[in-house]
């Protein structure tokens, strides 16, 4: 497996994209946080064709003006689609990435083959109150999306203090995610009654210990969509694919080539 990084150029704007691994093509989709090739990406791409575009406004992706709520970015990802050759592609999504992957499969499921959501955002779930990530410090925050947040992973993800050669780069990213996340109230009620449409074979990933998006709301999408199956990692927060990527990676490999 040789991993890649490069420019792809889509509808006028450049797109930050890192792929690998040989087989079927399998459409990585990242959350707000961490947007590079890990070592999940490794394990996935051992037995698959992994391709992780960077969504706009994150990383070096421009196009980040054209974005203003999920709808956008799923339009955006459809071109990302045309432009790879993907015609159809198995679709793994984590938190962001989950909510733009279900609403993918939802309005263009000739795109989607099978459906991976991991610790999606998306969905609403009456009296479960959630974490609010963006008015944490670096200690709530890996409180909020590690199950252990002193370990050496969760304090080298979620530092206490950014660099100053990325802080230009984590702040576009912050600003990114707010654009999407910060009041998506109407968008998420609305995907919330329309999971029974979605008709991709749906795996749901969730860390047991998630306390950004308590584990109610991957049954709410494991509950809504037509035959989903819900699988929990245990000793995970909201990041499977980062505290335990051998075993998110069987788990997610299983489903596909099942």
């Amino acid at each position: 497996m040789v991993e890649q990084e490069v420019a792809l150029e889509v509808r006028g704007k450049t797109v930050q994209l890192w792929q690998g691994g040989d087989g079927p093509p399998l459409l990585y989709l990242h959350g707000a946080g961490l947007y590079i090739w890990m070592p999940v990406h490794n394990w996935l791409a051992g037995r698959r064709r992994v391709f992780l575009p960077v969504h706009p406004g994150f990383g070096e992706s421009g196009g980040f003006d054209e974005i203003e709520d999920i709808e956008d970015l799923v339009f955006h990802t459809v071109d990302v689609m045309d432009e790879l050759g993907l015609e159809q592609a198995d679709v793994v999504g984590l938190s962001l990435g989950g909510w733009l992957a279900a609403e993918l499969a939802l309005r263009h499921p000739q795109r989607v083959k099978r459906l991976v959501l991991v610790d999606a955002a998306g969905t609403r779930v009456a009296g479960v109150p959630r974490g609010n990530i963006f008015m944490a410090t670096p200690a709530k925050a890996r409180a909020l999306l590690f199950h252990d947040p002193a370990s050496r992973l969760a304090t080298t993800l979620v530092p206490d203090a950014v660099p100053p050669e990325r802080m230009e780069t984590v702040l576009r990213g912050r600003e990114a995610a707010a654009r999407l996340l910060w009041h998506p109230h109407v968008a998420q009620r609305k995907l919330t009654s329309r999971l029974g449409r979605i008709t991709a074979p749906t795996l749901v990933v969730w860390g047991s210990d998630d306390k950004l998006l308590p584990l109610a709301y991957g049954e709410a999408y494991a509950n809504g969509i037509p035959g989903a199956r819900l699988v929990v990692i245990e000793k995970s927060g909201h990041l499977p694919p980062f505290e335990h990527p051998e075993r998110f990676a069987d788990v997610v490999l299983s489903f596909l080539e099942a």
